[in-house]
């Protein structure tokens, strides 16, 4: 029992940490400093989680899921995540990525959920723009 507490307690502090990474670069990218907001999450994410995002962008659906399995994301970081780089925008392709894990999220809920797919109509939006 003791050491499902444990790991119940290390999912809760990885989705305050993406939280807080989403918040944070919320406010640097409102401030004016895109570049920096946008280095900063990526810097964060391989101190804290050695989660190499240019690496994730980069990889086939496929090779996107073995990575994520190295990670012990549920379906609510993936969401954040999947927030996180919408917000980036830095281009396409994390645009394209951020849909992909909502899709993933779709594949392993067992809920339908109409914030989520409000999210990717905005993302796919943006993507045809």
């Amino acid at each position: 029992m003791e050491k499902r507490d444990l790991i119940q307690a290390e999912i809760e502090k990885l989705g305050f940490f993406l939280q807080r990474l989403l918040a944070n670069f919320l406010n640097g990218n409102s401030a004016g400093n895109s570049i920096e907001a946008v280095d900063l999450v990526t810097n964060k994410l391989k101190n804290e989680l050695d989660f190499d995002l240019p690496l994730f962008v980069s990889l086939s659906n496929d090779e996107m899921k073995k990575y994520l399995s190295n990670f012990k994301f549920n379906e609510q970081h993936l969401e954040k995540l999947a927030d996180l780089l919408a917000e980036m925008n830095t281009s396409k392709i994390y645009l394209t990525r951020a849909l992909e894990l909502l899709d993933l999220v779709d594949e392993i809920s067992n809920s339908f959920s109409f914030e989520r797919n409000n999210k990717k109509i905005k993302i796919q939006q943006l993507l045809n723009q």
